[in-house]
């Protein structure tokens, strides 16, 4: 009985991050880039189609290569690779950002950054959006103007 108990108590430990994880709406999304003023209008869907299809819109999302390779970090998934972005552990690159940073609920820095690669490499830094987003349809906003959307977070005892 008291090793089930230390192994739920490992597991809901282990996997904290992911149950806490933000998963934004796409009119959540659109919302957030709107907010931050540097985004045009013009673009919005195409951040959206970008921010599903990179990260399935989880603010803290981080994939790796390996544990020697570079990761790529939240809803933009903003790249360590060569240090060129951000730096793991401390600011720095381009951004100088620590990427991190990127992989959390808050993502007006992550806004910033993915905004500053598009302007100097443009959308085609992103696999995805040359894949899905460039020529495929582009998500439907036009219910999400002038609403507001919460991010529900569900506790534990939820599950």
């Amino acid at each position: 009985m008291l090793f089930k108990i230390f192994y739920i108590l490992y597991f809901l430990i282990l996997f904290n991050d992911k149950i806490n994880a933000r998963i934004l709406t796409e009119c959540e999304a659109a919302n957030e880039l709107r907010k931050s003023s540097i985004i045009s209008e013009t673009f919005i869907r195409h951040w959206v189609c970008l921010m599903k299809f990179e990260s399935g819109l989880d603010t803290r999302f981080i994939k790796t290569n390996g544990p020697l390779a570079s990761a790529s970090y939240g809803v933009f998934q903003i790249s360590s690779k060569n240090n060129e972005w951000c730096i793991k552990g401390r600011s720095g690159g381009k951004c100088n950002a620590k990427c991190e940073d990127f992989a959390n609920d808050d993502i007006s820095d992550d806004i910033i950054c993915a905004e500053k690669i598009q302007s100097l490499v443009g959308f085609k830094y992103w696999e995805n959006w040359m894949k899905k987003c460039k020529t495929g349809p582009l998500p439907d906003l036009n219910n999400c103007r002038n609403r507001r959307y919460s991010s529900f977070k569900y506790p534990l005892w939820f599950l």
